[in-house]
């Protein structure tokens, strides 16, 4: 019975002592040592320069003279003179209405004029014959009133009859009424004056709006443009408010385009200075000089910065369409203190890495602008407090870029 119990506990010691001796005689692991990996890049150095940035903006042209021209009045369209995208002068005929009708108002209108101007001459007239006849007609009522005098004399005397006397009263009384009726004309005659006169600068009222009838159905260039639209053609019937044209002015062509926030501070700087701002653009082989005249009041809710309303400088305005796409490259005022720099140094929006013994270090920037160097390629002008003259930077793009990665510059010797 003890044999049973023992040889189990002798062959499961002996056991655990050939595990124990073995695993202590087996070779020990040695840890290996991974090289840190070096990214290969390129540098630049940091340089600070005195430089006009340039920035590029995008815009369409418009114009703040823009006209719709509609119908004064119902009539047919006898003559159009004009198409879509014709170049027209102040006061040429581009569409004529036909003005029957209106050459039919006007004479009547003229005709009412005249009758009222002859009816002043007429009043004219009868206020200097009324005048004239009033001596005449107080000399009678004098002569009246001595036969009455004398004839009371007569009848008092029993030397007239009773009759005679009712006569010479009589005549007395139809005097003294024909002269109170020509006081009273001669009285009224302001008043009838002021009434002919009232109708006669309504008949020129009226005559006036007849002339400006026919001349509104000549519809004329109000400056020098360009026909945007064309809404009728020969034949038409149009009525009162009827779109017939619209035309923008050449001489005031300006484009719009949108400049980025980050940039308004420095522009709003240059035109409080009295700096000219001027931006150029490349249109069908040509180059055109625009001139900042000034910003947008007011910014649109989807929008990222300012507009900046643009003019041409030469006279090229008839080469541009309304509507037409512009790309711009604005040169701001010279800036102290910027770095040139590749686009490919730049991360996001506002970070760049230096190397510093031998490690990626972030450093944040703000841009400035633009800048074409003397090869014709575009770099980047960017501004860092951090950064200091002589710091290397790197230009090559690296999609695990971190602080702390380590990095080999290619180009040390440059």
């Amino acid at each position: 019975m003890l044999k049973r119990v023992l040889l189990p506990l002798v062959i499961l010691s002996v056991a655990i002592a050939i595990f124990m001796a073995l695993s202590a005689s087996k070779p020990e692991k040695k840890a290996l040592q991974r090289p840190e990996k070096v990214w290969r890049v390129n540098t630049v150095p940091v340089q600070f320069k005195q430089i006009p940035p340039e920035i590029t903006v995008y815009g369409r042209v418009e114009t703040p003279r823009r006209a719709s021209l509609n119908a004064a009045l119902s009539a047919d369209v006898s003559q159009v003179n004009i198409l879509e995208g014709a170049v027209v002068s102040e006061g040429d005929v581009l569409i004529s209405l036909d003005n029957s009708d209106t050459d039919l108002l006007l004479n009547q209108r003229e005709a009412d004029l005249a009758e009222v101007n002859a009816s002043i001459s007429s009043e004219v007239a009868r206020q200097r014959r009324d005048k004239n006849l009033l001596s005449n007609e107080q000399a009678l009522l004098s002569l009246a009133e001595k036969a009455v005098t004398r004839a009371k004399k007569l009848d008092a005397s029993r030397l007239v009859t009773r009759s005679s006397l009712d006569d010479v009263v009589a005549n007395q009384q139809r005097q003294i009424v024909t002269l109170k009726r020509l006081e009273h004309d001669i009285s009224e005659h302001p008043a009838r004056m002021a009434g002919l006169k009232a109708r006669q600068s309504r008949a020129k009222a009226l005559l006036s709006q007849a002339q400006l009838d026919v001349d509104r159905a000549f519809i004329k260039a109000p400056f020098n443009g360009r026909i945007a639209n064309l809404s009728v053609s020969l034949g038409d019937r149009v009525r009162v408010g009827d779109n017939l044209l619209s035309i923008y002015d050449l001489d005031h062509l300006e484009v719009r385009a949108q400049i980025p926030g980050r940039y308004l501070k420095q522009i709003r700087d240059d035109l409080a200075n009295g700096k000219t701002l001027k931006a150029v653009s490349v249109l069908d082989g040509r180059v055109l000089t625009f001139e900042l005249n000034r910003l947008s009041g007011e910014t649109r809710q989807d929008s990222g910065g300012v507009d900046g309303l643009f003019s041409l400088v030469k006279d090229q305005k008839s080469t541009l369409a309304l509507g037409t796409f512009i790309e711009l490259s604005l040169t701001l005022g010279t800036q102290d203190n910027v770095i040139v720099m590749p686009f490919n140094a730049l991360y996001g929006l506002n970070r760049v890495y230096r190397i510093k013994d031998g490690y990626l270090e972030v450093v944040k920037i703000s841009r400035v602008g633009e800048y074409e160097d003397s090869d014709g390629q575009t770099q980047l002008l960017i501004r860092g407090d951090n950064l200091n003259e002589g710091d290397r930077v790197v230009s090559t793009q690296l999609p695990n870029a971190i602080t702390g990665l380590r990095v080999e510059a290619m180009n040390d010797d440059t």
